[in-house]
Parts: structure tokens; sequence; C-alpha cells
């Protein structure tokens, strides 16, 4: 009845409805089905459901997944959450959280049911860091992150991390300099709070990449706690390979150093040079590094040159600025040396965190079996690396 009043209304001479200039310039079969789709048009709107926005005192924001193994094999996965509770007064100092952990046999089953441990809904878009549990690495890390990579709720630049002893005891640890506001274990990796060249730094989209991807191995970093509560180390990492992407290399503080080095992700490390009095410390504060796979001659080689350029940080002898090629040519050949044990240790564990089989794979036509011809290559590949080293001062005041 009400769309009747609202048609005759549109047909009268002094109606300046669009509709009426339609009805006045049509009649007939015309007319009718241009109102009937106008009708059908309104009509359909009615049915439109509206949208599923949860107001946000509804909502509870995850900061942290972990994932550890637990003993039972019918339920190996158990997840834990830390939540960020919210504080009434923005000047309260530190921040508090809350724990919800569950087992399943899958983590998606886990992470359902911890929605009734709680009165909102948990929210992943904050969910920063995802730690994995040491014990769970003997397991296919894709296996472990396929959930992650799947959910469009977690977001592709979490980072994720491996603790020891286990996952849970790393989340529930509060480091005194935690401020309101802030997440330590994101300020490891975000580069906005600590900068240092033993941490290896791995985004979700990274890790999957690697995993996917042939001839580019994942390395995650390794968060230690050692039953302080307060206190968080990060300053080692951990290779995985193999089809199944299981834990195969754990590199030390200093390896881990030299990788960040190789892989060209520092702005600023240390090269200590020489033993004893004659000691020197070299900050480098920058790096570049470039290299090429040859196989046209009889062996394979693998060409890599590395510039390093800083100043000298701290020395047993005094130090003269007359000398400084002398101090940069010990300095390369120290760096040289370095870099040449770890991409030997590389080779050795049939490990390639730098990627190199993918760059071989890369820079050749496709035939579909380049990967395999790496695999093979691989062995017996020799390195060639050469360190351009250039100490710009002493670092002493006269």
């Amino acid at each position: 009845m009400v769309f009747k009043l609202f048609l005759q209304c549109c047909t009268l001479p002094n109606c300046h409805f669009p509709f009426s200039l339609l009805v006045h310039k049509k009649e007939g079969k015309g007319v009718k089905r241009q109102i009937f789709k106008i009708f059908l048009g309104l009509a359909a709107c009615l049915f439109l459901s509206s949208c599923g926005f949860k107001d946000i005192d509804k909502r509870i924001f995850v900061q942290a997944i972990g994932i550890d193994h637990s003993d039972n094999e019918k339920e190996p996965y158990k997840v834990i959450l830390k939540i960020a509770v919210p504080s009434g007064a923005l000047k309260e100092s530190g921040t508090k959280y809350a724990y919800i952990s569950k087992q399943g046999s899958s983590l998606s089953e886990a992470i359902r049911f911890l929605k009734s441990h709680t009165d909102k809904e948990l929210d992943f878009g904050h969910a920063k860091v995802i730690v994995l549990g040491d014990s769970v690495l003997e397991h296919s890390l894709h296996d472990v992150l396929d959930f992650f990579f799947r959910r469009r709720d977690i977001q592709m630049i979490s980072w994720v991390a491996v603790g020891k002893p286990s996952a849970e005891k790393v989340l529930k640890v509060h480091p005194k300099t935690e401020m309101s506001g802030t997440f330590a274990l994101s300020n490891f990796f975000s580069d906005n709070g600590v900068e240092s060249p033993y941490i290896v730094s791995s985004f979700l989209f990274d890790a999957r990449r690697r995993i996917v991807e042939s001839g580019f191995d994942p390395i995650l970093p390794i968060i230690q706690t050692k039953g302080d509560k307060h206190k968080l180390m990060v300053n080692q990492s951990v290779v995985f390979s193999g089809v199944k992407n299981t834990k195969t290399l754990q590199l030390s503080s200093m390896q881990t150093k030299y990788y960040n080095l190789l892989a060209n992700n520092i702005d600023k490390m240390d090269i200590k040079v020489g033993k004893g009095q004659k000691e020197f410390t070299f900050s480098v504060d920058s790096a570049k590094v470039k290299y090429k796979i040859i196989t046209s001659g009889k062996k394979p080689v693998l060409k890599m040159d590395i510039l390093v350029g800083g100043i000298i940080e701290e020395s047993k002898f005094d130090m003269s600025p007359k000398d400084l090629n002398k101090y940069s040519r010990r300095a390369a050949k120290h760096t040289k040396k370095e870099a040449l044990k770890l991409l030997t240790l590389f080779q050795d564990k049939d490990v390639d965190p730098l990627g190199f089989g993918l760059r071989y794979k890369a820079t050749r036509l496709s035939n579909g079996k380049r990967i395999e011809e790496w695999k093979n290559l691989y062995p017996d590949l020799t390195f060639d690396v050469s360190v351009d080293a250039k100490i710009m001062s002493t670092g002493t005041i006269e």
C-alpha cells in the first residue's frame, strides 16, 4: 500500500522526483519493468545481513602464542595464550597478563576450546610473537606452523621464535624493564628496541617462504630463560632442514653473529682481532656481501666478496693512525677465517640458511632439475672468500 502511494506521488506533474521523469518519458510495459527492477532492488536490501563487528569491550587481545609438546600422544600439542589484561589507568606502571592453556590433538582444536575459558572473544590481530617450545621441534616445522599460515586473523608479520626450555616458561617471564603499553618479546625483533648482531629475526611469512621454497632453509632465533622470571636472552639461533624441516643445527652466539654478517642483516657488530696484548676490537658500522656461483670450471666455486668498514672500539695496546692499513689487513684476515668456518659448517651439515640453492636455481634456465643439481653440487662446492676491511680511525682522541 505504501509503495502504491509512493508511485502515485511520483507521477504527479509537479513532482520533481526522478521516477516522475521516468514515468512521463516511458509508458506501458517499459515503465512497469523499470519500476519492478527498482522495487526488487529495494526488497533485496531487506535481506542483507549486518556486519559481525564486536565492540572492543567484548574482545580480549592475545599478545603471544606458545606451543609445547605434551607427554600425551593422543593430544600432543599444548597451546599457551598470553593475554593482555586492560588497565584502567594509563599511568599505571608495568603490564598485566593472563595465561590460559589447553592440550589438544591439533592446534585449532585447542584454541577453539580455549574460547570457552574467557568471557570475551579472543582477538589474534595483535599476536606479535609465536614461540615454539624446544620439545616440539622434533616434529615437522611445517605441520606445527600450518595452522598459522591458514588462519586469516593471524598476521603474517608476526615473529616466530624457539623457546628454551619451553614456550610456556618463556611466555611467563616478566622483564623488569617492560613498561606499560609495550611488549618485551617484540622489542627483541622489531629493531625499535634493542639492536644486536646476535639476534636473528624471522617473520611468519618468511618462515613459510623458506619452508615451501627449495634451496632456502628456515632459521629461527632462540629465546632462553634460566629459572629467572625477569630475564630473557636472545643470542642464538637454530637452522631447520630436510623434507620435514626438523631441527638440524643450533648456532652459537658467535656463529649467529657471523650469519647475520653474511646475510647482510646487521647495522653494527664487533670483531675481536688477535690475542693477548695484540688484541683489538673492530666495530663494524657498515657491511656489504656479494657472491656468485661459478660452475664453468672443473669444480664449482662460490666466490664471495665481503666489505666491512668501521673504527677501532677497544684495544690492549697503543695504536697509531699511521698503521690503519696494517690493522685493516689483520681484521680482514680474521673475518675471512670466521666466515669460512661458518660456510664450511653449513656445507658439512647440509643446511642452506643463506639461500645459495635458491640463487643457483634463479640464475639458470629452468629445466625442472635445478634443485637436484644443486643437491649434488653443494657437497663439492669450494668457497673463495675475499674480505676488504677498512678501518677509518683508531677511535682515540689526542
